[in-house]
């Protein structure tokens, strides 16, 4: 049992779950007749645990995603989908994390695009990675509601130092030569450091088109798909499906 000095010591140092820990402990006859350093690595394990916890939970808030509950456990892979399990097995592990190339997940609207985006944004918080969901309408409204290039600036490095980085609804719409410099601007500064996911309803082999033929829409592909991973969701529409499953009336 721990005293009241090393008690006010341990809130001191903002450990007041560690004392917490320690008095659960002192509750329990198999860690009181346990030998005090495999006592202490107990209780650093939950420690650890909880604060991992933590720090997860916090990130899936920053992140903002559309799902912000949406797992790999939670995907249905019924036949009609087509749906490579194999590959989003691998995708699961976070591997993905660390070799900073571009997954793209496109399929026909309703086809579950964005639910396996978050997918793969909960995965990165749970590594503790810094991740941020992104409508693209809302990327760039965002951007272009900024005043000053100081603010633009900002905006664009913040974009290319998050360890993952989803833009959903990607062309979506036409855009102008000023927004595709923006992105440009982001994907150059992410490219070959860190992942990026884009969830499209078009197919990567339509891109050229819904982008344009210039050198800076040719820049930007070329950055994206030089080194990928794709997801084909199809044409089956997941929410006329759970709609079915849980009739309004």
């Amino acid at each position: 049992m721990l005293d009241k000095a090393t008690l006010g010591m341990l809130s001191d140092l903002k450990l007041d779950e560690l004392a917490d820990i320690v008095r659960r402990q002192d509750s329990v006859p198999e860690y009181i007749s346990m030998p005090s350093d495999q006592r202490l690595q107990f209780a650093i394990a939950e420690l650890h645990s909880l604060r991992s916890d933590e720090l997860y939970k916090q990130l899936v808030v920053n992140a903002k995603m559309k799902h912000p509950n949406a797992t790999f456990h939670g995907i249905e892979y019924i036949p009609e989908r087509n749906l490579d399990r194999n590959k989003l097995t691998q995708l699961s592990s976070g591997d993905f994390l660390s070799h900073a190339g571009n997954i793209l997940v496109y399929g026909a609207t309703g086809s579950g695009k964005s639910f396996i985006a978050c997918c793969l944004g909960n995965v990165a918080c749970r590594h503790g990675k810094k991740t941020l969901f992104y409508r693209m309408p809302d990327l760039i409204q965002d951007f272009e509601c900024l005043e000053t290039p100081q603010q633009r600036k900002r905006f664009i490095k913040r974009l290319g130092r998050m360890d993952l980085l989803i833009i959903d609804e990607w062309l979506g719409n036409k855009l102008s030569e000023g927004q595709i410099n923006f992105i440009f601007e982001v994907i150059e500064k992410r490219d070959g450091n860190l992942p990026t996911v884009f969830s499209s309803q078009y197919d990567p082999r339509d891109w050229y088109v819904r982008l344009g033929e210039s050198p800076q829409c040719e820049s930007v592909l070329n950055r994206i798909l030089s080194k990928k991973v794709t997801i084909d969701c199809c044409s089956f529409n997941m929410r006329q499906h759970y709609a079915k499953k849980t009739p309004l009336y």
